[in-house]
């Protein structure tokens, strides 16, 4: 799965870069990442290939969602937001919820945030470009190099959606996190507004 790692942190990365500037594109890569790696975790009983494809099937098809849905930017950003947030909230819980449960916490997430995205406006974008590259980044990391986040091998076998958050997992997420924020701020700041509402 080492090359999958390399696709997912290179998809993180395209979000921290390209987030505001391309955002029809980042809505794309970053449903792309949420379907990826959601479909990986509900089809981890699966042969690895059959789950592989599965998973690319269903990222390809939140990914064509994502782009064409870019007259609702702002929802569709919020829903991201939303979603990924979930996810990260459920990686910091010391237990896991159920599966079913844990996809109907990720789709009110969603929901809730995507219902809400245009009251934030531009913050939804920035949010979720970083916030989802950020998660991008060190769940690609964790498929590559999983000692080097101390992963152990049974994290790495389940094909969960959550992220380690051992010290170096979370230093790293945390670290890219806030360097995303902050360059998505300032590129806004520099070309004026990403969306005109």
């Amino acid at each position: 799965m080492f090359w999958m790692g390399i696709v997912l942190a290179a998809s993180g990365i395209f979000l921290l870069v390209y987030g505001g500037l391309l955002f029809r594109f980042s809505m794309a890569v970053g449903f792309f990442v949420i379907g990826y790696s959601v479909a990986s975790w509900l089809f981890a009983g699966q042969d690895e290939l059959i789950r592989i494809l599965l998973s690319l099937v269903v990222g390809g098809v939140l990914a064509a969602v994502g782009y064409a849905l870019v007259r609702a930017v702002l929802h569709v950003a919020g829903g991201l937001l939303g979603a990924i947030l979930v996810l990260v909230l459920l990686s910091l819980l010391p237990f896991d919820f159920p599966d079913f449960i844990s996809v109907i916490l990720i789709a009110a997430g969603a929901g809730g945030l995507g219902y809400f995205g245009n009251r934030l406006g531009d913050w939804a974008i920035i949010l979720a470009t970083t916030l989802t590259g950020a998660y991008a980044v060190i769940l690609g990391l964790t498929r590559m190099f999983p000692t080097a986040v101390e992963a152990s091998a049974e994290y790495v076998a389940s094909g969960t959606p959550y992220i380690p958050f051992t010290a170096p997992a979370f230093a790293v997420f945390v670290i890219v996190l806030i360097i995303g924020v902050l360059a998505q701020n300032r590129i806004r700041a520099a070309r004026g507004r990403f969306v005109v509402r």
